[in-house]
């Protein structure tokens, strides 16, 4: 199942992007999970208790796949430099497995303590509580070259708060909601700089190497 639905995010992480994917599957795994749990309160003695549980589980997983899946794992190997990638990698992925072992090891007890409906259902606000988080805090970075990932991280978060909640967020409702297809959303991101820096390095090097050839250094 995994495997399965992990295959759209490999056309589209580059494409709609690793953000959009997160923002998409979050609230599509956390009503799920709220569904799964509620089903719960059905009577056992009837074949839909299981079949309705088993339906919601499988959908959670096909919502986890091609988002919370492959996404961190990819935006791990962006965010850090290049400098500290292979410790920053580590540590990003030992934490992701380390909270992966106490969900395993918590979960038993939680049932107990919370019943299944109040286990699935805690999962799901965390679900939401990540969606809010990832809303605020989590820059886009596909098509991104290295140059254009330092300024991307560059900018406050307090920068990237702002700009979501008080440009992003109300020219998605206007866009989408209201289907006002004359809005523009202002770009957060001027990449003219970077890339024009890019340029000036580029020939320089090229000079560089025009002059070691010419006096054979």
């Amino acid at each position: 199942m995994n495997f399965i639905f992990a295959f759209p995010a490999v056309w589209t992480i580059d494409t709609f992007g690793r953000r959009a994917l997160l923002l998409f599957t979050f609230p599509q795994m956390a009503w799920t999970l709220l569904a799964a749990g509620l089903c719960f309160l059905i009577p056992t003695e009837s074949k839909a208790h299981l079949a309705l549980v088993a339906t919601f589980i499988f959908l959670f997983a096909a919502f986890y796949s091609p988002g919370e899946g492959p996404v961190p794992f990819t935006y791990s190997a962006e965010v850090f430099p290049l400098s500290h990638r292979e410790v920053g990698m580590a540590w990003a992925v030992s934490t992701c497995l380390f909270f992966a072992a106490l969900l395993s090891l918590t979960w038993p007890r939680m049932q107990d303590a919370m019943t299944p409906t109040g286990a699935f259902c805690f999962y799901a606000g965390l679900n939401l509580t990540a969606l809010v988080m990832i809303f605020l805090f989590v820059p886009e970075t596909k098509q991104r070259t290295l140059e254009e990932l330092d300024y991307v991280f560059a900018v406050p978060t307090r920068v990237h708060m702002r700009y979501q909640v008080t440009k992003a967020l109300p020219y998605w409702c206007k866009r989408y909601i209201l289907r006002n297809k004359s809005v523009t959303l202002e770009p957060l991101y001027n990449f003219e700089n970077v890339q024009s820096a890019q340029r000036s390095s580029s020939m320089s090097q090229d000079r560089r190497g025009s002059v070691k050839e010419k006096f054979n250094l």
